[in-house]
């Protein structure tokens, strides 16, 4: 029984809400017509350009990388252990002390008696790096700042 009243009410709701008309609509069947969709102007678009509408000199020699070396001869200072870290960005603290953005370390070696080389490469808009050595000694670590002028960059 209650499943004949939810089909006649459901019924019912269809039935009413269907059809009708009105409002002069000429077209008949009673369904309006829909308004015309409002298209906005349309924007001028960029012209479409490739490689050959490039104009490149030939001496153009665009790397936007450079290679540096970095020696490192902290043996006055580390006698054990260490590990010397480059990074490209830090912040200065109030302190003085360099704080890097870890993220930022591009190189990293592990020193003999405080002795190392490393080669690596670095964004040409660097200017300087940060290097940091630490020790297994639980001491925090040495900072230096080099200036990124040279390939050559000595600790």
């Amino acid at each position: 029984m209650k499943n004949t009243i939810l089909f006649i009410t459901t019924l019912g709701m269809v039935t009413a809400c269907g059809g009708g008309g009105g409002g002069g609509d000429s077209t008949g069947g009673g369904t309006p017509t829909p308004a015309p969709i409002q298209t906005p102007a349309t924007t001028p678009t960029a012209a479409s350009r490739t490689m050959a509408d490039l104009s490149i000199p030939d001496e153009l020699d665009y790397n936007p990388v450079e290679e540096y070396a970095l020696s490192v001869d902290a043996s006055g200072e580390v006698s054990g252990r260490a590990l010397v870290s480059v990074y490209t960005d830090f912040t200065i603290q109030s302190s003085g002390e360099a704080l890097p953005v870890y993220d930022s370390r591009i190189a990293s070696v592990s020193l003999q008696s405080g002795k190392g080389n490393i080669d690596f490469s670095s964004a040409e808009h660097v200017d300087e790096f940060l290097l940091e050595i630490w020790t297994h000694d639980g001491n925090p670590p040495l900072q230096k700042i080099v200036s990124a002028d040279t390939e050559n960059l000595v600790w």
